[in-house]
C-alpha cells in the first residue's frame, strides 16, 4: 500500500445530517433507512470539535440507530474516518444511497478495536453516492465525536522522499544574571517531511483544499504503510512548477497527541 493522506475532501462538514434507523428485512436481507429521532447531539459529527460524543446509539435484532450524511450531490468516497473519545469494540456498518430513504447499498460490517483518536474504515472500492450512513451494527457505538468521508490521497513518492524526526521538546534560556534554565514545552512528537518530486494539477488542487480547510488547526490522518497517525499540517505548501500542469512540493506533518 502507498503512503496516504485521509482528510475530508468531499465537504462532509457541509453535509445535512439526519438521524434515523436502519432495518434489515427478514426475508431479503436488504437494509432500509428511515428517519427518526434516534440520536442525541448528532450535530457534533461535523462541528470540528472532538470533545463531545454523539449519544443514544442502540441496536436491536435486525435494527440499528444510524446517522445519515447528505453530501448535496453524488461524491466519490472510499473511506470513512471516525474519531472516538473512548475505546470501543462495537461493530459499525456503512451504507450509501442516491435516495434519502428506502433500501440502501450496504458495505460489510467493520468489526475492529476502535482506539481513542481517528479510526479509518477503508472500503473495498470507491463508490459514488449522495447519501452516506453510519449505523451501529452492534452495541452502542460509544464515544464517536466526529465523522468525515473522502477519497484517500495516495502520495507519489520515491524511496528517498521521507524524513522523520522527533524534535527536542524543551528549550534553553537564561535570566538577566545569565542563570540558565530549561523549560519543557511539549511532549515529544514526530515530524514527517515528505518530498513530492512530481505531482499533477489534480494532486495540487487536493493539497490546496487540505491547506485551506485544515491549515494547522485541525487533525487528519497520515498512513505510512504500517500505521495510521493523527497529524496536522506543520507548514504551508510551496508549489514549484516544473512543467505544464506538473509541480513539486514538500509536505511537513506534525504528530498530534
Amino acid at each position: 500500500m502507498a503512503h496516504k493522506l485521509y482528510f475530508d475532501n468531499v465537504n462532509t462538514r457541509g453535509a445535512t445530517l439526519n438521524d434515523g434507523t436502519v432495518t434489515e428485512d427478514n426475508e431479503s436481507g436488504a437494509f432500509s433507512f428511515a428517519d427518526s429521532t434516534s440520536l442525541t447531539d448528532e450535530d457534533k459529527a461535523i462541528d470540528l470539535s472532538l470533545d463531545t460524543a454523539i449519544t443514544s446509539w442502540s441496536t436491536a435484532t435486525r435494527e440499528g440507530d444510524a446517522l445519515q450524511f447528505n453530501l448535496g450531490s453524488a461524491k466519490s468516497v472510499n473511506f470513512a474516518s471516525i474519531y472516538y473519545t473512548a475505546a470501543d469494540t462495537d461493530a459499525l456498518r456503512i451504507h450509501y444511497d442516491d435516495a434519502a430513504s428506502g433500501v440502501t447499498n450496504e458495505l460489510s460490517d467493520f468489526t475492529q478495536d476502535y482506539a481513542v483518536g481517528w479510526n479509518i474504515l477503508n472500503f473495498p472500492a470507491t463508490y459514488s453516492a449522495q447519501y452516506w450512513i453510519v449505523e451501529a451494527a452492534a452495541g452502542s457505538a460509544v464515544g464517536i465525536s466526529e465523522i468525515y468521508f473522502g477519497t484517500a490521497l495516495a502520495l507519489p513518492i520515491d524511496g528517498n522522499s521521507i524524513t522523520t524526526r522527533v524534535p527536542f521538546s524543551s528549550f534553553k534560556s537564561s535570566t538577566y544574571n545569565n542563570t540558565e534554565f530549561t523549560n519543557k514545552i511539549d511532549t515529544e512528537l514526530r515530524e514527517w517531511t515528505i518530498r513530492l518530486p512530481i505531482i499533477t494539477e489534480a494532486n495540487k488542487t487536493s493539497l490546496e483544499l487540505l491547506q485551506t480547510n485544515y491549515s494547522n488547526l485541525y487533525t487528519f490522518v497520515y498512513y505510512d504503510e504500517s500505521a495510521y497517525h493523527t497529524v496536522r499540517l506543520a507548514k504551508p505548501f510551496a508549489f514549484n512548477q516544473i512543467a505544464t500542469n506538473t509541480y513539486s512540493t514538500t509536505i511537513t506533518l506534525k504528530e498530534s497527541p
